[in-house]
């Protein structure tokens, strides 16, 4: 019979360290404050040390680091600071940028820019976080942030967003499969719309069109879901609920890909 000290601690994160990147907005910061709530001592990671700040007024206890995904030296001295804190236990890749462009306008330096934080920078975080979870078995869990745009073209002008988001995916299944004999665990959860201001203010006046725009294109209704949805299936995937999965890339986006 399981009891509710069960459950709580099936389910919480108490005596782990967390690191969430793109911990000051939207997805990410929503994140922080659900593992926070959960008992995990979390690391909050952004180049926005405004929204950062406001973070830790909001649940004061979260560690803020300030870096630049982009930038492999910011990576690894992001690492330093969380080694100080405590060794690893959950990392969640949540810091990306998708600015809109029409695919005829997408120029180098936008795509290498997309690339160097969408993907390189999961890949290094990703490094980093193996180096430590390997040590003397102790394993972890590592959650990505990918997209339901990685698995179908759903948007119009973001295709070099979800070409991105791809190669996480493959990232995740690689991980999982190479580092499972170290007790770590590699998921993405796959968002589909989500409502936050964030997202408004990437889709920089673009109308959001295609597929996922279609009335009736989404079993479980609406357009988008709210950020806590995104968490609460971050925490199932950082927690013990979830010790024997791994690889797995976990749609939440309301039925949008099997419709």
């Amino acid at each position: 019979m399981t009891h509710m000290a069960d459950v709580a601690s099936i389910f919480g994160l108490h005596g782990k360290v967390a690191l969430v990147t793109g911990a000051a907005t939207g997805i990410g910061r929503e994140i922080a404050r659900l593992f926070h709530d959960a008992g995990a001592t979390v690391i909050g990671a952004d180049l926005n040390e405004a929204a950062l700040a406001s973070l830790s007024e909001e649940r004061p206890g979260v560690h803020l680091v300030a870096f630049d995904q982009s930038d492999p030296a910011s990576i690894a001295a992001l690492f330093e600071q969380v080694d100080a804190i405590g060794p690893i236990d959950v990392l969640v890749n949540c810091a990306a940028i998708y600015p809109f462009r029409k695919f005829e306008e997408v120029d180098t330096a936008l795509l290498d820019k997309m690339l160097a934080i969408n993907l390189r920078g999961p890949f290094q975080c990703i490094q980093h976080a193996v180096r430590r979870m390997k040590v003397d078995g102790r394993g972890g869990s590592i959650v990505n942030i990918s997209s339901v745009n990685s698995m179908r073209a759903c948007i119009y002008d973001n295709v070099h967003y979800g070409v991105g988001k791809a190669g996480v995916n493959n990232l995740t299944l690689s991980i999982a499969l190479e580092y499972g004999e170290h007790n770590i665990r590699v998921n993405s959860v796959l968002p589909g719309g989500v409502a936050t201001d964030h997202a408004a203010a990437e889709a920089d006046g673009y109308p959001l069109r295609g597929p996922f725009t279609q009335p009736g294109r989404i079993p479980l209704g609406g357009t988008s879901c709210e950020p806590c949805d995104i968490a609460r299936a971050c925490l199932f995937l950082a927690s013990d609920a979830s010790r024997y999965v791994t690889g797995q890339l976990l749609a939440v986006d309301g039925g949008f890909l099997v419709s």
